[in-house]
């Protein structure tokens, strides 16, 4: 039987799929549960910054080929509109993953783990992926209101999320609206989510975002785009 050299023949997969841009790498948290579940309850201040710090660190690390970053829970939303390493999306998928992984491991003194998946877009798509982002965010922001109010109400993890599957959105809002909260006037960051960003050759973070489908939102990210 011939036997067949490695120098001739590639065991690798993938490694020459490559994209162009723009393109948005969009990392999670994997397995964050028992983190969030020692945060603050609905949301814990402490925990976002360090999604944002984390973020901040790869703008400034990966230069100006990542043009922003959009986060909110366990989320990071990085958008490229010049590729670093030619496109290999195998290496710009382990390079987020592996480099947000460690950040964000270093800002909660815990080892902590992201993965990441890559989304090419059009130019014109940009603005609409950032606020189908900014919606779940909303979706997100409702839902965790929701479920702390059930849990501090004796609900334990199972009987409140089952509630919620059977209660819309509006009726969620309403719940949480009998227990003093209004989520219309929560902090902007939990409803709207957190942007990262390059501005006059610095990485800048806005807490205050508008809403990115809305006319003031889009001119928001025009600005940052170009």
């Amino acid at each position: 039987m011939q036997r067949i050299s490695a120098k001739s023949t590639s065991w690798e997969i993938y490694s020459g799929l490559s994209a162009r841009a723009p393109l948005v790498v969009r990392a999670d948290g994997r397995g964050f549960k028992k983190v969030l579940e020692e945060s603050t309850k609905p949301y814990d201040i402490d925990f976002a910054r360090s999604m944002v710090s984390s973020s901040e660190r790869f703008l400034l690390d990966f230069g100006p080929s990542a043009i922003l970053a959009f986060t909110f829970s366990d989320e990071i939303s990085l958008v490229f509109l010049d590729l670093p390493f030619a496109g290999r999306v195998e290496k710009i998928d382990s390079l987020v993953a592996g480099f947000l992984s460690a950040a964000l491991s270093l800002e909660l003194n815990r080892l902590v783990c992201m993965d990441c998946r890559t989304i090419p877009l059009c130019p014109d798509e940009i603005i609409k992926y950032l606020a189908e982002r900014q919606d779940e965010t909303w979706r997100n922001h409702v839902f965790s209101y929701g479920f702390h109010m059930l849990r501090e109400e004796g609900l334990n993890e199972a009987q409140a999320m089952e509630k919620l599957r059977g209660l819309r959105e509006k009726e969620i809002h309403e719940l949480v609206f009998r227990k003093g909260i209004n989520l219309a006037r929560t902090p902007a960051w939990q409803r709207r989510g957190v942007i990262v960003c390059r501005k006059e050759g610095k990485v800048a973070t806005d807490w205050d975002v508008p809403l990115f489908s809305a006319k003031e939102g889009k001119a928001f990210l025009r600005e940052i785009i170009g």
